[in-house]
């Protein structure tokens, strides 16, 4: 036969297992609900690590990874000072980088209104803006000739945050107190991606030239050296190099030399572990619901003994009865991991949103749901299809 004809024997098993199903109704339906958690938990589990994966990625697209930082590392309890005349001079000896932007962060509080904010103080080269690819949004930036003078560049966050506790926006000329000292509004930054390589948050910064840190810094010494490679260059041996460069020029103490390449490697390291630790937990769930298919699929094989008995005496054979419990295990199972996959689609993406994240479906989520269906009903079907099937029909005839 082929065509519809074909088909006849398959949609009447199919048929007959959704009225067999729905006429167990509350068993069936705590078997479907755990299913479908077991389901919702692994592509929820998914679509969480592969947007993850996904934002983290994005924000190094933005700023390059062509990103490296310098931090100073003690020896001992005495801490690395770093000159910045040997920083300044770093992308003149031919090692690999090209632009470097010492800056100094702390902690302050600012005055508006009648609140008191708390921001990041950065006190840095004008070349930061440039490696973290930061805007202006009104004003201007900070500059190595503004020399000493008590000027700030706010950052978008931290300006909306004074605008809304001083009740009128900050505008370009106005007068903030910060720890003490009066300085002149002179720019405001636009919203700028936060640079976890740097440890930089620019939105919530208030940003003072370099040489202006003397004012509002008991010890104005360079924290953080940002650094921008060179094309080409190759991440690891610069470091290396750019290690030995300080190591060299300083007594005693050296640095510590860390590329967005390598952030990035060990970022996606990182994921690969959670994403099997993840998806190991929604493995758990779904064994459970998977056990909820058998015992569903065990407690109809022995309330339709005299059933199965009738069918085997008319003339079924023994296959015929174990295709239709395993058809009923594979529907019991492709419904729960359909309406699963819908729940950890929708919970990966009420996770997203929360997270200010832009959601992407992960590419894995509806071909594994969908071979979870196939899996579950499969291995957790066939022990109940295949004690019905040796059931002897007059033994099964006459069960109560």
């Amino acid at each position: 036969m082929s065509g519809p004809e074909s088909l006849a024997p398959f949609r009447e098993v199919v048929f007959d297992g959704l009225g067999n199903l729905q006429a167990l109704k509350g068993r069936t339906l705590l078997a479907l609900t755990g299913i479908a958690i077991g389901t919702a938990a692994v592509i929820a589990m998914l679509h969480v690590g592969h947007n993850a994966r996904m934002e983290a990625m994005r924000q190094f697209e933005v700023m390059g990874v062509d990103l490296a930082v310098i931090n100073p590392r003690g020896e001992g309890a005495t801490p690395t000072v770093l000159p910045p005349e040997i920083v300044r001079a770093l992308p003149s000896h031919g090692l690999g980088i090209v632009q470097v932007a010492p800056f100094i962060a702390t902690g302050t509080m600012i005055r508006a209104g009648g609140a008191m904010i708390q921001a990041n103080l950065i006190a840095a080269a004008d070349s930061l803006y440039t490696i973290a690819k930061a805007t202006v949004a009104q004003g201007r930036r900070t500059s190595e000739l503004d020399g000493f003078a008590p000027f700030v560049v706010l950052g978008a966050e931290l300006a909306r945050d004074m605008a809304v506790a001083a009740g009128q926006p900050v505008r370009i000329g106005d007068a903030v107190r910060m720890d003490d000292q009066v300085l002149t509004v002179i720019g405001v930054l636009g919203p700028a991606f936060p640079v976890p390589l740097l440890s930089l948050d620019l939105d919530r910064s208030a940003v003072i030239p370099f040489r202006t840190a003397r004012r509002l810094v008991p010890d104005p010494q360079i924290t953080t050296v940002a650094a921008r490679l060179a094309p080409g260059a190759d991440d690891r041996a610069t470091a290396a190099r750019v290690a030995d460069y300080f190591q060299a020029r300083l007594r005693p103490g050296g640095v510590q030399v860390q590329t967005a390449r390598q952030l990035v490697d060990g970022l996606e390291q990182q994921m690969r572990v959670y994403g099997l630790l993840l998806l190991a937990i929604g493995a758990v769930s779904l064994l459970v619901g998977g056990v909820g298919v058998m015992n569903v699929m065990l407690m109809s094989v022995m309330e339709r003994r005299r059933e199965i008995g009738l069918r085997l005496a008319i003339g079924a054979r023994r296959r015929d009865i174990r295709t239709m419990f395993l058809t009923e295990a594979l529907i019991l199972a492709t419904l729960g991991s359909l309406l699963g996959t819908g729940l950890g689609t929708l919970a990966g993406w009420l996770f997203a949103e929360a997270s200010g994240w832009s959601f992407l479906a992960a590419p894995l989520a509806l071909p594994l749901g969908a071979g979870m269906a196939l899996a579950v009903g499969l291995f957790f079907g066939s022990y109940p299809a295949a004690r019905a099937a040796r059931l002897d029909p007059i033994a099964a005839l006459r069960a109560e």
